[in-house]
């Protein structure tokens, strides 16, 4: 008979890990994930979704440092575009801004025709680099993206069976052009004037006659010129190119005028503006000739402003500066009646002349938009919302369907039915539909900001308290300049502001020129 003992079963033998455990558990102690690898724990979220990765950085500071290290957005920006391997978009963060702009990158439309209003999203190019700036025409789309390629989405809208427009599911794309900085059209809000498109880009130098393949090759890589190319928008075909010298380098062009004089502004990376003059209707002939570029008003009557944007319309151009103030030019006096109420000031001879706007704030929308969109009888802000999503505001006629839920229009901004995505960046909208552009990017600064409280409470009828009170802050910022210099450039500022006749503001500005040079040629040592 066996005994008490060789009764009872043999003990497994247990493992190291199971004891370590056991002993864990005895200690009152947990395994944590803090004790993985870094290279594994980035391996490990690296599969997660873009949404995931930032909620679960939300949770501590140790995932907030873990799921921020560009570490864990190389990877995922590897696995979101195979093709950006070997490239980043640059900035202080540069994968994690890749993974970002191609993660959120969308287009998405509204129908305004037919009973059905939903927002869809569009088939739109997968091989680009995010969504910069894009741009509906007559029949095609064009999108901008953050590595300077423009896209062309050819015929991307027809009919449906149900009797209204729809995007094209398999909408076939091309490269128009690479290393492009910014497009424009005709700047109509009606596509059917849009036959040219506008580009301005980056072209090597051509070598020149003589000159061997080693000193072409140098030349042509230390002298990138910035150049305009033609396209029509209906065939992509370009049709006219003009070339500017390599020390004159550009950031953004707008179009203004007529057909016959359109007039291009070029606003340099310095912050001037520059402009020349083409016949548009002449675009399509074989033919050579030399345009001029000359300085535009606004920078040649106040240098020491720098313009940060342009916006344009065919009578009109709008200059926002660095510090945050608004300058106009009015070229018809139809538009300057319906901003100012008046044609006391305004001279059908010098149109060029920079009118400064007060900027009162008119509703709340209005304070920190994301950004606008001015037809031709409505306007649509977008904006942010409280619980972190955007709304779209719009006003004006309600006609087509271009107000959504306001079918008769309002005079006051409302809250349009629209489903807006969350990353949202650019509105803009046609006769037939509503475009939303989607990409974040992470090193972008606002394109707007808050009004000063000081300037969001004042009355846009009390003109006269507002001149008053414009007056004594130009004095007070007088008293803090130290130099004649700054004094001189302020006096200028603030004579830009005020509401005088185009010849007294040249000779204002003429007259303080001639006392600054005067002042500056007593203050000279005389030669030897």
């Amino acid at each position: 008979m066996l005994g008490p003992a060789a009764r009872q079963p043999k003990k497994k033998p247990r493992s190291s890990s199971t004891e370590a455990t056991e002993e864990t558990k005895d200690r009152g102690e947990s395994a944590s994930i803090q004790v993985f690898p870094p290279e594994l724990l980035y391996y490990i979220i690296s599969f997660l979704p873009v949404k995931d990765v930032v909620a679960l950085g939300q949770t501590c500071r140790y995932f907030y440092e873990v799921c921020d290290s560009e570490g864990v957005w190389q990877r995922i920006c590897r696995r979101l575009s195979p093709r950006l391997r070997d490239e980043n978009s640059g900035g202080s963060r540069p994968w994690k801004r890749s993974a970002i702009l191609n993660y959120t990158k969308g287009l998405y439309f509204q129908m305004f025709s037919g009973r059905r209003h939903f927002v869809s999203k569009t088939v739109a190019p997968l091989l680009s680099h995010g969504y910069r700036k894009f741009l509906p025409t007559k029949d095609h789309v064009f999108i901008l993206d953050y590595n300077g390629t423009l896209f062309f989405l050819k015929n991307a809208l027809v009919s449906s069976t149900m009797g209204h427009v729809q995007w094209r599911r398999a909408c076939r794309y091309v490269v128009l052009c690479r290393s492009a900085k910014d497009f424009a059209t005709d700047p109509r809000s009606d596509t059917v004037y849009r036959k040219y498109l506008y580009v301005l880009a980056t072209r090597e130098q051509p070598a020149a006659p003589g000159m061997g393949r080693n000193e072409a090759a140098m030349a042509a890589g230390s002298r990138l010129c910035d150049c305009v190319e033609v396209y029509l928008q209906s065939s992509g075909q370009r049709v006219f190119k003009m070339t500017f010298h390599f020390s004159m380098k550009f950031k953004q062009i707008v179009l203004v005028g007529q057909e016959t004089e359109r007039s291009l502004l070029l606003l340099t990376e310095e912050g001037k503006i520059y402009s020349l003059v083409v016949n548009e209707t002449q675009l399509d002939q074989p033919r050579s000739y030399t345009v001029q570029l000359a300085l535009r008003k606004v920078s040649k009557c106040l240098p020491h402003i720098s313009i940060r944007h342009m916006h344009s319309n065919q009578s009109s151009a709008l200059y926002l500066t660095d510090d945050g103030a608004v300058y106009f030019e009015v070229h018809s006096p139809g538009v300057y009646r319906d901003l100012f109420g008046t044609l006391h000031a305004f001279d059908p001879l010098d149109q060029q002349m920079p009118l400064a706007l007060s900027l009162p704030a008119k509703v709340h929308y209005l304070k920190g938009p994301v950004d606008l969109w001015c037809g031709l009888n409505h306007t649509l802000v977008l904006s942010h919302s409280g619980d972190l999503g955007k709304d779209l505001m719009g006003c004006g006629c309600g006609a087509g369907g271009r107000l959504p839920g306001w079918p008769k229009g309002s005079a006051s901004f409302v809250r349009l039915h629209i489903k807006v995505p969350p990353c949202v960046r650019r509105i803009c909208s046609t006769r037939e539909c509503l475009y939303m552009l989607s990409s974040h990017d992470i090193e972008e600064a606002a394109a707007y900001r808050e009004l000063p409280a000081s300037k969001a409470g004042l009355l846009p009828s009390d003109t006269e308290a507002m001149a008053a009170r414009a007056c004594e802050e130009y004095l007070s910022q007088l008293h803090k300049c130290r130099t004649l210099e700054g004094r001189m450039a302020k006096m200028k500022e603030a004579v830009g502001s005020m509401p005088l006749m185009t010849f007294q503001k040249d000779f204002f500005w003429e007259a303080l020129d001639m006392i600054q040079r005067a002042a500056e040629l007593r203050g000279s040592p005389p030669s030897s």
